[in-house]
Formats: C-alpha cells, structure tokens, sequence
C-alpha cells in the first residue's frame, strides 16, 4: 500500500524565504486611510481600535498588509467504500499585499501555498479497462471519473507535499456609501510535489467581489472561474467558487464569522459537481506588544457534496499577523 514521505524541510525554507520578502516591503501604516462605512479619512493604524483592526482585515480590498497562517482538516463521505474513514490536514500559508493608488483605489497581490500532509488518493488496480493502472485519483478527478466503481480499488495515503500555488491579482476599493467592489484574475500554478495525484496544470480565469461594509461589520461574496490553459490534458478543469465573506463585530475585538468556499465543478458528472459548506465560527483579533493578530476558528458542514467522493466536515483555525504596523 501506499508508503508516508516527508520533507518538511524544503517547505519550511519556502514558507521563510516568502515571510522576509514580505516583511522587507516598506510599508506606508502611518498615511494609510481606513475603509470605514463613511468614507471618512481616518487616523492611522496605530490609533486604531481592535473592533476597527477586525472589520479591516474581514475585507477583501482592505488596507492591511497581512500574512495567515491557516490550519485545515477535512473528513470525507461517499459512496465509494471507506469514503467516511478518509480525512486530510493541509496548512496553508497566504500572503496579502495591499498597494494604495492615487485614486483611492488599490491593488491587492494574494497567495496561497498549501503543504498537504497526506491526502486520500483512490488506487486504480492493474488491467482496468479505461484508465492508465498507474494513475492515482484525488478529489478533483473522482467528481468526473464515472469509470471509477466499488470494486476497482482501494484508498491510499499520499504523501505529504507542496500543494498547487493559487493567487490572485486584484483592483478595487470601498465607495464613500461602504460598498466594496474588486475585479481582477486569478489563477492556480501546476506547483505540486505529488507526482501521482496532482492536477499538474495551469488554471487561469477573472475574479470580482462585491460586499458592503457596515457599522456592525463586512459582508459580501467573491466569485472566481477557473479553467485549464495548460500542462495535463487528459482531463479538462472548469470550476465556478462563491467565497461568501461575512464578519459581524461583537466588541473588543471578537467577531461571529462565516466564510463558506461553495465550489461547482462543470466537468463533473450528475451528483458530483456542487460542493456547499455550511456553518461559521468566531473571531478575536488582539495585540501581541504593537503587532495586531486576528485569531479565527471555523466549523463547516457540507450540506451538499459529491456523491462518489467528497469532504463532509472542514474544521479551520487561522492565525493572521499585520506586517509593516507603525
């Protein structure tokens, strides 16, 4: 069966090399202006309260430049046997980088790198009619792999490994009524260390958000599309995600939150394609000496998910330093 590999090391040099390019950017938290509902010019971070910090960093064109730290486990059903006895943990680490522009406006560079520590993988056996006996099927195949049936394998344990790296590149702002609107390109590169089980290919496809921010908090959505337009193509990607962002304050700092990722896969056959999570969580952000820290912890349920193979409950804790605070 399958045999657990790590080399954490190499990661962990990643991970530290992104945090010092991050952190050697100048930064400009003495002239920033807030995003507050009114539009107002507001005074600078420093002067900020907690509550304000919070509402800040739930918005999606906000003014802080931040680095999460996010920790997430996964469980799976399915009708594939085992399915409910499969589960995964994957960290992922994800830069921000707010730009302010002349016109008020900014331009926002993300990232997300994930390092996966096992995933479940469904092993092909050897003289299956239709498919390659070597080829290992993670989640994402599995939703359009009708060929795949109860008897034709067995899940194994991948190794842990660097993930595919997604970003996104966006433009917007927060109007003088509080409204949030962003536009931009996202995609996802062919970065991951599993050789078996990875989609080794290039995603690319436009993003934009809309939300409003309120007195109480922030809330709105976030659509992306994302297709192939290079590296495997013996399978196609066309997959639609609603990223809902909702954030209500609660006082020093404590926010209720919810921030469900619901994903359709249209290469996906009949019952496979919806992924719809549903649930929420909590929210503290502090001060650790000057540095503010947003601290979350998320518990999804998904109401909806993939017939054949498909996570059932997501459980995410979050850490969130602001980098360059004056």
């Amino acid at each position: 069966m399958g045999e657990t590999v790590r080399n954490y090391p190499f990661h962990s040099i990643l991970i530290c090399l992104c945090g010092v390019l991050l952190l050697s950017v100048p930064g400009r938290a003495e002239t920033v202006i807030t995003s507050n509902p009114n539009g107002d010019p507001a005074h600078g971070q420093a002067s900020m309260s907690l509550d304000e910090i919070a509402r800040e960093l739930s918005n999606p064109v906000g003014i802080m430049r931040s680095i999460g730290n996010e920790f997430e486990y996964r469980s799976f059903q399915g009708d594939l046997p085992l399915s409910s006895e499969q589960s995964s943990w994957v960290y992922r680490f994800e830069p921000s980088i707010p730009f302010e522009l002349n016109n008020g406006k900014r331009f926002i560079v993300r990232a997300s790198i994930p390092i996966s520590d096992g995933e479940p993988e469904w092993d092909i056996d050897f003289g299956h009619p239709l498919w390659d006996p070597e080829r290992r099927y993670t989640e994402f195949l599995l939703r359009q792999s009708p060929e795949v049936t109860d008897d034709s394998g067995d899940f194994l344990i991948g190794h842990g490994h660097l993930s595919d790296i997604s970003y996104d590149l966006a433009y917007g702002g927060v109007s003088e009524n509080g409204w949030i609107s962003m536009y931009g390109m996202a995609g996802v590169f062919g970065s991951s260390t599993n050789k078996s089980g990875a989609r080794h290919q290039t995603l690319l496809g436009p993003e934009f958000a809309i939300g409003k921010i309120q007195p109480w908090g922030v809330i709105g959505a976030w659509f992306k599309h994302l297709v192939d337009v290079g590296g495997e193509d013996t399978f196609s990607t066309s997959e639609t995600s609603i990223d809902v962002f909702f954030a209500h304050g609660l006082g020093n700092g404590w926010q209720v939150i919810s921030n469900p990722a619901i994903i359709y896969d249209w290469e996906a056959d009949s019952g496979n394609g919806l992924l719809l999570p549903l649930g929420g969580g909590v929210a503290k952000t502090t001060r650790i000496g000057k540095i503010p820290l947003k601290m979350e912890l998320e518990i999804y349920h998904y109401i909806v998910s993939p017939d054949r193979f498909g996570p059932q409950w997501l459980m995410s804790f979050n850490i969130t330093p602001v980098l360059g605070w004056k």
